[in-house]
C-alpha cells in the first residue's frame, strides 16, 4: 500500500485476501522482531561406495573418523549400504579406511560441491581429509573394481565369471579381454604397496616399508626420479610376481594403448588374467603341452558363458598359452559356435607354424596334438605376431654363433656333449634352460632331443609319468648276449606286453566312458571331463573308439623307437609365422588353406616383429618402439577400437 491521500487500506476481513496460502498476523517476531539464530556445533557423515562404473558397493567396514574436536567415531553400517558417523565437530575431519575386498582400491571421494581423484595407493598412506558441515554431510568413495584371475592350477576353482564379475564387463562397454601367459611361469602374488621409508645403518641407507595388508593389483612405477634418498624399489615388490605380474603390466600396457593417461583412473578397465600349470619345470615342454590342453579344455565353459551373455570377446596370448586357447577354440570350433571370438592375438606362439591348418593329416607330432583344425572357425580374425628375434623359439639372426655353439647346432640327437667344462657350466647353472638355449639356438625346434641326458627332457619323461601304472612299456628285441640276459630280456617283453594290453584296454574304456558325459557338459556350457590316459587328445571335444585306436598305434610306433619321433618338430609359428608353409618355397610343407586364409583380406593377419621384439617375454615391460608398434597400433588403434571395443574406450 501507498501513503498518498486517496489510498483505501482493505480490511483484513476482505474476501480478497482469502486466497492466500497463509493467515496473516501482527505477533512480533522474537524479542528484537527478527527470529532468534540457531548454533549447532554438531552434525554427521554419511559414507557411501560405488565403483568406477556407478554401481553401489557394500561396506563392512566404514573405518572411521577423527573430527576437528580430536575426537574419533567409528561407523554404523545400514544394510551394508551406507557408513553413519554421528556427533562430529563442524570442520576439517580426517577419515580412514582400509579396503576389505582386494582390488578395490580407493582413487576418488565426491561430495555435492566437490569431487577429488587420485592414484590407487595414494590414499592409503593418510588419512583423507574430509569437511564436516551442517546439516548432514554426504559422500561417496569411489573404487576401481577388483582384478580377475581365473585360477587354473586348482581342481576345486571356478570356471567361470561371478554373477559380479559378468555384470562389470557388461557394464564396461559389454566385452571383454581375455589373457593367457606362457610356459614356466609360476602363479606368484599381487605386489604391495609403498607405505614410506627408513633409514638403517651407519649409511642411513633408505629402505622401503611395504603395506602387507592391501595387495597391489595395478601397475606402480619403480622409478623416483623426483625423489632425493628415495628407497631402492624392486619391480616385483611392487608389481607381483608369476602370472600376477604378467596380468599387472599387460593390462597396464593395454588401458594405456586404448588411452589411459596413467593419473584418472576413472575408465581403466580390467581383464581377464588365466594362470595355468604351465611352470613344469626347464625342459619338461611336453608336459606343459599335457597341462595346456587340459587348461584350454576347461575355459570352453568361460567362453560360452561369456558368448551367451552377449559379452563381445577378444584375446591376447602369449607363447604356449597359445595351445591352450587353440585347444578351447578348437572344441568350440567343432560345437558349431563360430565367430565367437572377435580378435586372437597370438604373441610370439609357442605351438608348429601349421598349427591352424584343417587338415590334421598335416600334423607332424608323433601322438597327434600339433593341429588344430577346426580352430579357426571360432574366431573372426587371428593376428600372428612373430619374430627372428626371438631366441627361445629359434636362434637369433643377428648372432655371431662360435664354433662350440655351431657343434650344438649340428649335434645329432643322442650324441653326448663335446666340452666337459661346457656340460658343468649347464649343470650348475641357475636355470640349465637358459645356458642350453644360448648354445642350441632355442628350445622349441628341438624340444623333442633326447640329450643331454641331465636334463631330462625330450618325449620320454612326460610320456612315462603319464603311463607310470603301466611300465615297462618298451623292451629290446635285439638278440642278447648270453643267457642271463636273454632271460632278463624275455622277462621284460612279456611284462610290457602285459602292460600294453593292460593300457590299450584302459584307454578304450576311458574314450567309451568319456564319450557322452563330454557331449553332454559341452552342450550344457560345464567343464567337460578331462581326459587322463588320452591326455594328448584333449584338443578334441571328445574322443571316439576310432580316434583312440589310431592314437594306441601312434604310441606304440613311438614307443618301439623308445619314445624317440622320427620326425622333428614344425618350426614354431612365433618365430617364422607362416613363412615355411605358404608359397612356393613351402615345398610338401605348403599348405593351400593357410595360403588363402592368410591372403590380404584372409582371417589370419602375419605380423613380423623382428625389428620391434628382441627377447621372447619382451612384450611384458615393451620398450616404447615395441609399444607404440604392437600395443597401440597393431592391437588398439587397427583392430579393438577400430572394429570391436576395449572396456568404454
Amino acid at each position: 500500500w501507498n501513503h498518498h491521500r486517496d489510498a483505501v487500506v482493505m480490511p483484513l476481513s476482505n474476501p480478497l485476501n482469502s486466497s492466500l496460502p497463509f493467515k496473516p498476523s501482527n505477533q512480533p517476531f522474537g524479542m528484537h522482531g527478527a527470529p532468534a539464530c540457531r548454533y549447532e556445533s554438531k552434525s554427521s557423515l554419511t559414507l557411501r561406495r560405488e565403483d568406477t562404473l556407478g554401481r553401489p558397493l557394500t561396506i563392512t567396514d566404514g573405518g572411521s573418523v577423527t573430527d576437528h574436536d580430536g575426537t574419533s567415531a567409528s561407523a554404523k553400517i545400514t544394510d551394508a549400504k551406507e557408513a553413519h558417523f554421528k556427533d562430529l565437530a563442524l570442520g576439517e575431519a580426517q577419515w580412514t579406511w582400509r579396503p576389505t575386498v582386494e582390488g578395490e582400491h580407493l582413487i576418488g571421494v565426491k561430495t555435492v560441491s566437490e569431487s577429488r581423484l587420485f592414484r590407487p595407493g595414494e590414499a592409503m598412506n593418510e588419512p583423507l581429509p574430509l569437511e564436516i558441515i551442517q546439516g548432514r554431510r554426504k559422500a561417496t568413495t569411489i573404487h576401481l573394481p577388483p582384478p580377475v584371475m581365473i585360477n587354473l592350477r586348482e581342481d576345486d576353482a571356478p570356471d567361470q565369471l561371478t554373477e559380479k564379475q559378468l555384470d562389470y564387463f557388461r557394464s564396461n562397454g559389454n566385452n571383454a579381454l581375455i589373457y593367457i601367459h606362457g610356459y614356466n611361469v609360476d602363479h606368484g602374488e599381487w605386489g604391495r604397496f609403498l607405505d614410506g621409508a627408513k633409514k638403517v645403518g651407519r649409511s642411513q641407507r633408505p629402505v622401503a616399508i611395504w603395506n602387507r595388508d592391501t595387495p597391489a593389483t595395478v601397475w606402480q612405477d619403480a622409478e623416483n626420479p623426483d625423489e632425493e634418498n628415495a628407497p631402492t624399489l624392486n619391480p616385483d615388490d611392487l608389481n607381483g610376481s608369476g602370472a600376477h605380474n604378467w596380468a599387472i603390466n599387460m593390462e597396464y600396457q593395454l588401458n594405456r594403448a586404448a588411452g589411459f593417461d596413467g593419473e584418472d583412473w576413472m575408465p581403466y578397465s580390467r581383464i581377464i588374467n588365466v594362470s595355468w600349470p604351465g611352470n613344469t619345470g626347464s625342459t619338461d615342454f611336453m608336459q606343459a603341452e599335457f597341462n595346456a590342453m587340459a587348461s584350454g579344455r576347461r575355459l570352453v565353459a568361460l567362453f560360452q558363458q561369456l558368448q551367451d551373455a552377449g559379452v563381445a570377446l577378444n584375446v591376447i596370448t602369449h607363447s604356449l598359452g597359445a595351445r591352450v586357447i587353440l585347444t578351447t577354440l578348437n572344441i568350440l570350433g567343432t560345437l558349431q559356435r563360430p565367430n565367437g571370438v572377435d580378435h586372437l592375438f597370438l604373441w610370439e606362439p609357442a605351438v608348429a607354424d601349421n598349427a591352424l591348418s584343417n587338415d590334421a593329416s598335416n600334423d607332424v607330432h608323433p601322438l597327434g596334438l600339433g593341429v588344430f583344425p577346426v580352430a579357426h572357425k571360432a574366431v573372426r580374425q587371428i593376428v600372428i605376431l612373430h619374430s627372428r628375434g626371438d631366441g627361445v623359439l629359434g636362434p637369433q639372426e643377428s648372432e655371431q654363433r662360435s664354433l662350440m655353439q655351431r657343434a650344438f647346432a649340428l649335434t645329432p640327437p643322442g650324441m653326448a656333449l663335446s666340452a666337459t667344462q661346457t656340460a658343468w657350466d649347464i649343470a650348475t647353472a641357475d636355470d640349465p634352460m637358459d645356458e642350453f638355449l644360448a648354445l642350441v639356438h632355442g628350445a622349441y625346434n628341438k624340444k623333442w632331443w633326447t640329450f643331454p641326458s641331465f636334463l631330462d627332457n625330450g618325449l620320454a619323461p612326460s610320456i612315462e609319468s603319464l603311463y607310470s601304472d603301466y611300465l615297462p612299456l618298451t623292451y629290446n628285441d635285439a638278440q642278447p648276449v648270453g643267457h642271463a640276459m636273454h632271460r632278463a630280456q624275455q622277462t621284460r617283453k612279456r611284462e610290457a606286453l602285459d602292460n600294453w594290453d593292460r593300457l590299450e584296454r584302459d584307454i578304450l574304456n576311458e574314450a567309451k566312458n568319456l564319450l557322452e558325459p563330454c557331449v553332454e557338459c559341452l552342450r550344457n556350457a560345464e567343464r567337460p571331463p578331462t581326459y587322463r590316459l588320452l591326455a594328448p587328445l584333449n584338443h578334441k571335444a571328445s574322443v571316439s573308439i576310432d580316434m583312440a585306436r589310431r592314437y594306441i598305434q601312434q604310441l606304440r610306433a613311438l614307443a618301439a623307437n623308445n619314445w624317440y619321433p622320427t620326425q622333428k618338430p614344425r618350426p614354431a609359428m612365433g618365430y617364422v609365422g607362416f613363412e615355411k608353409v605358404v608359397g612356393d618355397e613351402a615345398g610338401e610343407a605348403r599348405d593351400v588353406f593357410l595360403e588363402q586364409i592368410s591372403s590380404p583380406g584372409g582371417k589370419i593377419e602375419i605380423v613380423d616383429q623382428t625389428d620391434w621384439l628382441f627377447s621372447h617375454s619382451g612384450m611384458r615391460i615393451p620398450s616404447q618402439k615395441l609399444f607404440e608398434e604392437v600395443f597401440l597400433r597393431e592391437i588398439m588403434e587397427q583392430r579393438l577400437l577400430a572394429n570391436s571395443t576395449f572396456g568404454q574406450y
